[in-house]
């Protein structure tokens, strides 16, 4: 039954039965400021659908819950950590403004709440709802944004050629022997004991030998998959399917009489997105290595007292950075916290990035690395005509002549200028210049608006203003280096995109936390540097004024009660 977090005071609030100066320690910690900055951010009221409305225990409080799992990324503690903490720490008590009675959590119920977080995407809904409330109450600005990318590793061994192939294989022999003894039984028993008996011998060996056990893995995969191809209930199995997708991904298998022939594919020929272990099925590899590849979105303006990350993503470690840039701006869109630019390394930089980016009146700053640089002292470059902002129209060239006329062609990524003859001509540059002659004598400009913005911006990045304005981008390395020494946010304790994904936004959201926390303790700590000493020894006389009635109206409850 689903019961929000209660406001409603008792007897053993930690407010009430400790000494005051207890309380004063604790308010200068970091509990202080989570207990009443942070604590009343959390929305509740969205996970009220998934209790019974009527019936059953009250759940947990739901605001409890979500703060133990920001502190257990904030802190990258393990879950035996994390419930110690919880029940012999005050700080933990006072933070989550629970009662040392109510201190206690089981560890089923973490990792059911855990689990209903990431298997109905309410990951991305807490950082967003969070996110968004503390830009609100600190008054930030997300006019200028930046954006990297990381690689996220998960809890996975990283396993050679061999490994892969072992692993596999005894997964699925494990799986065979405790569903279906029987048919387990009637495999022949170099199975059981190459794979299970003698666990991992075929991937333990010398770098020599690996390749003819390799060969010999390979065949025993195809006839592992071959013998229950047909089965229909061993074809559901996960564990089949594994080495069904391996077979076909590393593997070339012609059919023939009397039998068929499996022969490995090369490295070049095994794709990024290939298996990379079977216990976490979703990671693929990139160039940084195996995993996924996580995204961070960060302010970068500098009038705020501090910066929060906006956007998280996470991604197949193979993916493009190029592919990146649209899909972040379209959700900071949605949350109402779009850039008016947003700065990002060469990885990010492209004509069609620039314009897609511009479309929805977002400047992006990212250089241009890739390809050949041109020769811009043999070659008019497009760069040197003067185009509109949308590279659609071309308004004069290097001599400062207008175009007769400028249109689109198409699907109006292509564009075409047309030039008077009186203009081109007689110009000195009509040798080095990219216009062609029609047969009308006049002269024509066609480009691609890819190709105008790339220019353009290649010309732009040399510029000093561009390189001023470039240098806030390194401050992105900082904080994924904070995230990663702080939360541990380059390994993750857990496997699968799924869960994967809902931790790195649980450890995103973490460095959030940290930072308005500390943002607030050092506002409470100018505040209480700016008070004279008679201001503050007369806040003190109140605070003890209101405890020594307090203790008298519970004195008074507890006469009744024994009464």
């Amino acid at each position: 039954m689903f019961r929000p977090k209660s406001k409603q005071k008792t007897i053993f609030d930690h407010d009430v039965y400790l000494p005051a100066e207890r309380v004063q320690a604790l308010e200068k910690t970091w509990a202080g400021p989570f207990r009443s900055k942070v604590m009343p951010l959390i929305e509740e009221e969205p996970f009220r659908p998934f209790y019974h409305p009527e019936t059953g225990r009250p759940n947990v409080p739901v605001a409890t819950l979500i703060s133990l799992c920001m502190l257990k990324e904030l802190h990258n503690l393990t879950d035996r950590e994390l419930l110690g903490s919880l029940e012999f720490d005050l700080r933990w008590q006072y933070a989550l403004d629970i009662t040392v009675f109510d201190a206690h959590l089981c560890q089923k119920t973490l990792h059911t709440f855990r689990t209903l977080v990431s298997s109905n995407g309410k990951a991305q809904e807490i950082f967003s709802g969070m996110t968004d409330r503390i830009i609100e109450v600190a008054g930030l600005s997300t006019e200028r944004q930046r954006l990297d990318s990381t690689q996220i590793t998960s809890n996975m061994a990283h396993l050679s050629r061999l490994g892969l192939f072992v692993r596999t294989i005894e997964g699925f022999l494990r799986q065979l022997e405790r569903t279906h003894p029987r048919l387990y039984e009637k495999l022949p028993r170099f199975y059981g004991k190459l794979y299970q008996e003698r666990s991992g011998y075929f991937a333990d060996v010398k770098s020599s030998q690996a390749k003819r056990r390799l060969a010999t893995s390979a065949r025993h995969l195809f006839d592992l998959v071959d013998r229950f191809r047909g089965h229909k209930e061993i074809s559901r199995m996960k564990s089949y399917r594994l080495m069904v997708r391996l077979l076909a991904e590393q593997c070339h298998v012609e059919r023939g009489d009397p039998e068929a022939t499996v022969a490995l594919k090369t490295s070049e020929e095994i794709a990024a997105d290939s298996l990379q272990n079977p216990s976490d099925p979703d990671a693929t590899y990139g160039r940084k290595g195996k995993g996924y590849k996580g995204s961070l979105t960060e302010t970068c303006a500098k009038e705020n007292s501090f910066q929060v990350i906006t956007d998280v993503a996470v991604d197949s470690a193979h993916a493009s950075d190029q592919k990146d840039v649209v899909p972040v701006i379209e959700r900071l869109e949605e949350r109402g916290q779009k850039p008016g630019e947003l700065v990002a390394d060469a990885g990010y930089g492209s004509g069609e990035n620039i314009l897609a980016a511009q479309e929805h009146e977002v400047a992006l700053s990212a250089p241009i690395t890739c390809g050949r640089a041109p020769d811009l002292t043999k070659k008019v470059q497009l760069s040197d005509f003067e185009v509109s902002a949308d590279c659609r129209q071309v308004r004069s060239c290097i001599k400062g002549h207008a175009p007769l006329e400028c249109r689109s062609r198409g699907d109006s990524e292509s564009v075409e200028a047309i030039f008077p003859a009186s203009a081109c001509s007689t110009c000195e540059f009509l040798a080095i210049c990219p216009v062609t002659r029609q047969r009308a004598g006049t002269y024509r400009l066609r480009y691609l608006r890819k190709d105008m913005a790339t220019s353009k911006r290649r010309q732009e990045q040399e510029t000093p203003v561009f390189k001023e304005r470039y240098k806030i981008r390194s401050g992105i390395e900082a904080t994924i280096s904070e995230a990663d020494r702080l939360t541990g946010f380059k390994r993750i304790w857990t496997r699968g995109k799924e869960r994967v994904t809902t931790v790195v936004f649980m450890k995103a959201l973490a460095i959030n936390i940290k930072r308005f926390i500390r943002h607030e303790l050092e506002k409470a700590k100018e505040a209480l540097g700016s008070l004279d000493p008679e201001a503050l020894r007369d806040r003190i006389a109140l605070f003890l004024t209101r405890i020594i009635r307090l203790t008298r109206i519970l004195d008074a409850v507890e006469a009744r009660m024994v009464a």
